[in-house]
Order: structure tokens, then C-alpha cells, then sequence
């Protein structure tokens, strides 16, 4: 991916530079110096980035509230089926896609990592 494909994905899926920093849980300034072309974009940045685009049907005028009116409290759990309910319309949001599809990863990766070591380990103990 070069610098000019970055940033116009950044703008299709409404992102600020540093708002898609927080969600890949990078600086700003390393989003800026993708769109300067000074440092190479991860291939698992860009095909994050371009399936993100490709699904993007997000209407930026478009909100989803919870109604609580005549509510002193609202617990977890109506909190919980409420976001059940609309999960559809959630993940039409392109932050809210590319922040679960970020943590999969993360999670992912860490659950990789714990297996190789945990390898490693079985090994060492069987000499």
C-alpha cells in the first residue's frame, strides 16, 4: 500500500490521523509519516485497512441512542441486550469495526505467543 491509498482509506472510512492511531494503537506521528511515504505500512495495516473501506456503508449523519427516559438506572445488562439488538447497525461504524478487528488480532496474537512458549516449555521439560 503506498501513502496516496493510507490516506484516502483514512478519509473513506472518516478517520482523523489521530483517532486511527488510538484505534491501531499506534502515534499520530507514526500515521503521519505513513501518509508521508517515510515508513513502510504493515501489510496487516493495509488489508485492514482496505476491507474496512470496502464494507464502509456508514451514514456519518446517523446515530444509535439508547432510550432512558423516565430511568433513574440502567443496569449492564439492558445495556448489554440493547447493543445486541443493534449489533447490525454497530458494526456498520467503521471505528467500532476496525477496534473488534484490531482486538481479534491482539488477542490472537497473544494467544499464538502463549502457545509457542508454552512449546517451548514442553520441550525443554522432556530433555
Amino acid at each position: 500500500m503506498d501513502k496516496e491509498e493510507f490516506k484516502i482509506l483514512r478519509k473513506k472510512l472518516k478517520l482523523t490521523q489521530a483517532k486511527l492511531a488510538s484505534l491501531l494503537e499506534i502515534s499520530p506521528r507514526t500515521v503521519q509519516e505513513y501518509e508521508y511515504g517515510n515508513l513502510t505500512i504493515s501489510l496487516a495495516i493495509a488489508e485492514l485497512l482496505r476491507g474496512k473501506a470496502k464494507n464502509t456503508i456508514f451514514n456519518s449523519n446517523s446515530k444509535i441512542e439508547m432510550d432512558v427516559t423516565n430511568k433513574d438506572k440502567v443496569s449492564l445488562e439492558e445495556i448489554a441486550q440493547f447493543c445486541i439488538k443493534h449489533k447490525k447497525n454497530f458494526m456498520e461504524i467503521p471505528e467500532i469495526k476496525l477496534l473488534i478487528d484490531y482486538e481479534r488480532k491482539d488477542a490472537k496474537a497473544e494467544l499464538m505467543e502463549k502457545h509457542i512458549i508454552l512449546k517451548n516449555n514442553e520441550n525443554i521439560s522432556k530433555k
